[in-house]
């Protein structure tokens, strides 16, 4: 796996706390699928928390290139293998729309797409804060780009847009590392194009507080993450025979460069 995409990979676990919420941050050992203990029904919170133990395992367990990186695309492979030998060993039951979200969580970790975007829509109609609202759409919008339907998943991930500057941020890296690799090549990589447009607008005006360690994280990343956030909207609006829209692209890239050094 190339460096960047590593480095990028590293940021996203840093902070986990905005993308991933609460499923994620807990370090523990992950619990057998194969154990008949497990069998029955378990809180999506306890699931989450078996499956964070898997993540971390894979992290520390899986053959690294001679750059130290792990491969992304195994990482994801082994985590969903196991997180569906966990839920064919459990009964999952949606009786709290408050807990769709978290059952989002553990259906994309599965890779089970139709199942994670019903979570997805049960989890937006009734939000319980800007954040989660902000969250649960770009989760929403990457499973319908994962299913194909990337209109409707540019529709979801733009009305995100209109978050207040201190909800805005996990839109560009969801946007890039998460909708876009899911939906290009499949019919409008223009689209996906203007999209990160507006992500990039997005991460620009955020606010974060800069005296605690993600603000900080956050801060240092942001121009990495646009600069490749530039990168790839340059790219695919060349790929969608855009030339013209793809220098203007480059235009707006460098103007902001340049607007940047001299603030």
């Amino acid at each position: 796996m190339r460096p960047a995409f590593f480095t990028i990979f590293a940021f996203v676990l840093v902070v986990a706390v905005v993308w991933f919420g609460s499923g994620f941050r807990h370090i523990g050992t992950p619990a057998d699928p194969n154990d008949p203990g497990l069998a029955g029904i378990m809180t999506p919170e306890v699931i989450l928390h078996t499956i964070n133990g898997y993540s971390n395992a894979l992290l520390v367990r899986l053959p690294r290139d001679r750059l130290g990186n792990v491969n992304d695309a195994d990482f994801k492979r082994f985590l969903a293998q196991a997180t569906n030998a966990l839920l064919d060993k459990v009964k999952v039951t949606h009786t709290n729309p408050a807990d769709a979200w978290q059952y989002g969580e553990i259906y994309i970790a599965a890779e089970r797409w139709q199942d994670a975007e019903k979570a997805e829509e049960i989890a937006v109609k009734a939000p319980k804060s800007e954040d989660r609202r902000v969250n649960d759409t770009l989760r929403l919008a990457r499973c319908m780009a994962e299913l194909g339907d990337v209109p409707e998943a540019i529709k979801a991930a733009r009305s995100t847009f209109n978050a207040g500057n201190t909800d805005t941020v996990p839109i560009l890296l969801a946007t890039l590392l998460e909708i876009v690799p899911a939906a290009e090549g499949k019919g409008d990589d223009a689209g996906l194009a203007g999209l990160l447009e507006g992500a990039i607008q997005c991460e620009m005006r955020t606010v974060v507080n800069g005296n605690t360690q993600p603000g900080q994280d956050f801060l240092v990343a942001r121009k990495y993450h646009v600069d490749n956030a530039w990168k790839k909207t340059i790219e695919l609006y060349s790929r969608a025979g855009k030339p013209d829209m793809a220098r203007a692209a480059f235009v707006k890239a460098v103007e902001m460069e340049k607007q940047e050094g001299s603030a």
